[in-house]
């Protein structure tokens, strides 16, 4: 036994021990034998409850308690050990004919059980100890013989007295709840007591004075016994039947009552009157706790169907037919809408009743009278609201006239039902008629339903894959590693999205992107895979021309300057790792532009292929040759010092010399090459190459037709870009820039759209320099941050007095930098811009070029994101000449795409450019982004684009970039192209 069960155990026999021997001592205070027998005994009540409720264990308690309470007796040793050891065995053997040989409820819950307590414990378990209690007195000597049957007698009932009053008593206050004392009940319990203390003197003084009425004034109390057992719980019966006791007790020792005698027979009848009195009341008691029960079970039976009803939505109603009178159900009354408080008849419940279903309703209740079924489903207006119930019922028919005279039925609320059917024929549909193909498979990923747009897609019929495992349409282009990551991701995280190649029935093999979710039931358990799929061929082979603009020219095929930079920098990585040398090889074809201008571009596009093929055949397939554009290449040597890149140039030069036969057309060239090599001339990319570069310009000034190696001398250059950098610093704090406004018009309307801010410099000396000349180094040193903060902050400055002038349409376009970007404020600048102005986000245009994707595009994505959120237009400026991704072009919140000036330029003539034309806009509009175009100069330029669908141009065509006064009347009475 755990300890604190022992020491729980160890109180509670000290407890008993002291109650028995404190209530032996008030028994023996009415001895009637000596001092040992008594008409009173509460401790073998108190004994024989302890041995019910805590068990045997705690006979050794009752036999200390009884030994040292007949100890005061002054018997001798032995006579006291009978004793106790007699009112021991009496809770044993009481406790053990209740436990054994009845189903004795301590609760006393049934009148049964009180009956049992009384015979088993009270008759029966005493006659134990009074045998061996009045043989011990004989022994002693402390009774004659002849009182010996007397003193047996008035032992028994002394104890049995004392388990018929007090067992009761403890077993309500240990197995009962207290009771619960309302207002209304104390009030009660306070006028019972007061008719008690008022009969009390009747009882046991006026009736005892009148012959014939002193018995009849001990059956007065009843009614008072009955009244609390009916009205209070069985320990407040205990305890006032208990003190109905005591009072009569002590009333008959002072000689008032009708117990009071001359012998012993007003003792018996004392005892008798206890008996029946406690009797009387514990039973009545336990039949109102039985009838209580009963009733808070039925209560409780109520109160779960009432609970079921609601949960489940269904109610119950009854209608007798005779007398017209119909009765709901609580959930009933809910669904109607109605208070209980209102009177029910069939002609209200018709009220509710949708007035399109009244004559559906009476038809199916006629049929019903007649016998039919009663099975309906019909709508209810509720508050206004529609409501869709069912309804079953069945019919009671008089079995003389056969005629209907009483129903009852159910009516189910399946307004949810309703609702989700018309979801599932909707979402059926929508299955069906989805432009993206559907799968479904069931747990073992077998198909169990795919739509139109599957069997379109994937060539099949539905019959052919249902039953079937997706893994028939396997393309064979992705391996087992490729499914268990799918299928790791499906079952961790419940989901899959990516691009899968599949198999169509004609054996083709497409690429398309798909999603796959699991459906899991309540459990968590799968149930259904659903695939969503579309085709991405189109995507695919546009991502592919994307990709290939953004890393190749397109002329020559060779990687372009995106690509070039991306070799150049791991070059570089790999050299500065492992201390090697490379060459970068800069080289520009001489008199190109003669020869492009006098024989056209065809002509010359052809010769520049020639020219790539023929550079690319004197390098080693490790090296990389790039076009940067124009007649400009670029050859970078792997491990390769300054011998080995001047053997390379030589033969480069020979090969270039060599004359070019193009299509009838002999043609001769040479080439001009700048050499710089890793590290000795520069450390970085972009620096290797302007060395380069200077140093062609060198071999072009000795004759051309040669190669120079880059020397420190030749950086000249640099100090230019020193003293530019000077002047740009006194450039912004003199004033001296000032901002230029082009406009752009929509070509669907004709109507002028909007306007790009573009900054001019006038040098106090050198005059107007080119933007070409002073933005480069403003974005080398740094100064574009400033001075991109002043053309911000003045372009939205000029639109908002545009604005307040009456001009509420146009938007303003402003050019960031990459170096802006990289600006943690720069967010907070173009709100303060906004803000200062008062211009509305929604008319500031943010241009961006697609070179900042290079960079850190995390923070580009953000930015753009922030841009997006703010109301900010955003669009891609100079599209198709840098860094083009499909991947992250299609998650920029971006509206418009720019297509840069340079494939307008020779839209006419240029093929190329016009198949790249096409392709952006193409592009743009099915990322429903708008295509806007720059440096439109000619009408054949212009309905070129507007044929291929561009929505929006700029361009001297239109109009040239203007200052803000001129700009002004422009705006004010602008050009249509309409």
């Amino acid at each position: 036994m755990p300890p604190n069960s022992l020491k729980k155990d160890f109180w509670r026999a000290s407890l008993l021990v002291l109650a028995y021997f404190v209530s032996a001592q008030l028994g023996l205070e009415f001895a009637l034998v000596g001092h040992a027998v008594t008409l009173f005994w509460p401790s073998s009540g108190i004994a024989l409850a302890a041995i019910l409720l805590f068990g045997y264990r705690f006979l050794p308690a009752v036999f200390i308690g009884a030994f040292f309470s007949n100890l005061t007796s002054g018997l001798p040793l032995f006579a006291v050990v009978g004793m106790a050891f007699g009112a021991t065995l009496e809770a044993w053997l009481g406790a053990y004919l209740l436990k054994r040989v009845t189903r004795f409820n301590r609760r006393l819950a049934e009148v049964r059980d009180v009956y049992r307590l009384v015979l088993y414990g009270g008759a029966i378990g005493s006659i134990s100890s009074a045998v061996i209690g009045s043989t011990c007195l004989l022994a002693a000597g402390a009774v004659p013989l002849d009182r010996y049957p007397q003193t047996m007698l008035f032992w028994w009932m002394g104890d049995a007295l004392g388990i018929i009053l007090f067992t009761p008593a403890i077993l309500a206050y240990a197995q009962h709840k207290p009771l619960s004392w309302t207002g209304a009940r104390i009030g009660e319990a306070a006028l019972l007591l007061l008719v008690l203390t008022l009969l009390t003197p009747l009882v046991f003084g006026y009736f005892d004075t009148i012959a014939n009425l002193a018995h009849f004034g001990m059956f007065v109390l009843f009614p008072v016994v009955v009244w609390a057992a009916l009205s209070f719980n069985q320990r407040f019966v205990s305890g006032l039947l208990i003190l109905m006791f005591l009072i009569a007790m002590a009333a008959t020792l002072l000689g008032m009552g009708p117990f009071v005698s001359g012998d012993l027979s007003g003792v018996i009848d004392l005892w008798l009157y206890s008996v029946f009195m406690t009797i009387l009341g514990v039973s009545v008691s336990a039949l109102n706790y039985q009838r209580n029960h009963a009733m808070n079970a039925l209560q409780a039976s109520k109160d779960a169907l009432s609970r079921a009803q609601l949960v489940g939505g269904v109610g119950s109603w009854q209608i007798d037919l005779l007398k017209n009178h119909l009765e709901w159900s609580d959930e009933t009354y809910r669904i109607f809408g109605m208070k209980r408080t209102m009177r029910l008849n069939y002609e209200l419940f018709l009220e509710r009743v949708h007035p399109d279903d009244h004559e559906l309703l009476d038809r199916a209740w006629k049929n019903a009278l007649r016998g039919h079924p009663y099975d309906i489903e019909h709508r209810i207006l509720v508050d206004g609201k529609t409501k869709w119930v069912r309804e079953q019922a069945t019919i009671d028919l008089d079995p003389k006239s056969g005629e209907a005279v009483f129903a009852i039925g159910t009516v189910h609320d399946i307004t949810v039902l309703k609702e989700e059917e018309s979801a599932l024929r909707l979402a059926a549909r929508v299955f069906e008629s989805s432009g993206e193909a559907i799968l479904i498979t069931d747990a073992n990923a077998l198909v169990v339903a795919v739509n139109h747009a599957f069997v379109e897609m994937s060539g099949f019929r539905s019959e052919e894959v249902m039953g079937r495992n997706p893994r028939l349409l396997a393309s064979g282009r992705h391996d087992a590693e490729f499914y268990r990551a799918m299928w790791d991701d499906i079952g961790n995280h419940g989901y899959w999205q990516g691009e899968i190649w599949d198999k169509h029935k004609s054996g083709r093999v497409y690429p398309k992107w798909m999603s796959i979710t699991a459906v899991r039931d309540t459990r968590g358990d799968v149930v259904n895979y659903v695939s969503i799929a579309r085709d991405t061929t189109e995507q695919t082979e546009a991502e592919k021309n994307i990709h290939f603009l953004a890393y190749y020219d397109v002329l020559t095929g060779l990687p372009n300057r995106t690509l070039l930079r991306d070799r150049l920098g791991q070059m570089i990585a790999v050299s500065h790792r492992d201390k090697q040398q490379f060459a970068l090889l800069f080289m520009d074809l001489d008199r190109f532009k003669y020869i492009n201008d006098s024989m056209g571009h065809s002509v010359g596009d052809r010769l520049l292929q020639a020219v790539a093929l023929r550079i690319q055949a004197q390098v080693r397939d490790e090296d990389t040759v790039a076009r940067l554009g124009g007649d400009e290449f670029i050859v970078l040597l792997r491990e390769t010092a300054g011998s080995g890149a001047a053997a390379v140039a030589k033969k480069l030069l020979e090969a270039l010399a060599t004359p070019y036969d193009l299509d009838g057309h002999m043609l001769s060239t040479q080439a001009s090459i700048g050499i710089s090599i890793f590290p000795d001339s520069a450390h970085d990319a972009d620096t290797l190459i302007k060395s380069a570069d200077m140093a062609m310009y060198c071999a072009k000034e000795e004759g051309r037709n040669n190669y120079q190696f880059f020397r420190q001398d030749m950086n000249f250059r640099v100090e230019l870009l020193f003293s530019m950098e000077k002047d740009l610093r006194l450039a912004l704090e003199r004033g001296e820039f000032v901002l230029h406004y082009q406009p752009q018009a929509d070509l669907s309307t004709g109507k002028l759209c909007g306007v790009e801010a573009l900054i001019r410099w006038h040098h106090p000396e050198k005059g107007p320099v080119s933007p070409a000349e002073f933005i480069p180094v403003a974005e080398e040193t740094g100064q574009i941050v400033t001075i991109g903060e002043w053309v911000l902050r003045t372009a939205c400055a000029q639109m908002m007095e545009w604005r307040k002038q009456g001009q509420t349409d146009l938007t303003m376009a402003v050019n960031l930098s990459m170096r802006q970007l990289r600006q943690p404020m720069l967010v907070e600048l173009v709100k303060s811009a906004l803000a200062e102005s008062g211009l509305e986000p929604r008319h500031l245009e943010l241009e961006i070029t697609e070179g900042i994707m290079m960079g850190d595009n995390k923070i580009a994505m953000n930015f753009l994101s922030e841009m997006h959120e703010l109301g900010v237009q955003l669009s891609i400026d100079d599209f198709g000449t840098g860094f083009s991704s499909l991947n992250y072009l299609k998650k920029l919140p971006v509206h418009k795409l720019k297509i840069d000036q340079s494939f307008i330029r020779d839209i006419e003539t240029d093929e190329s450019d016009a198949a790249i034309i096409r392709s952006i806009i193409s592009l743009g509009h099915r990322l429903n982004l708008r295509v806007i175009a720059e440096g439109v100069e000619t009408q054949e330029q212009l309905d070129f684009l507007r044929i291929r669908g561009c929505d929006e141009m700029q361009g001297y065509f239109y109009a040239r970039p203007m200052p803000a006064a001129e700009c002004t009347g422009f705006i004010f009475a602008p050009r249509n192209l309409m």
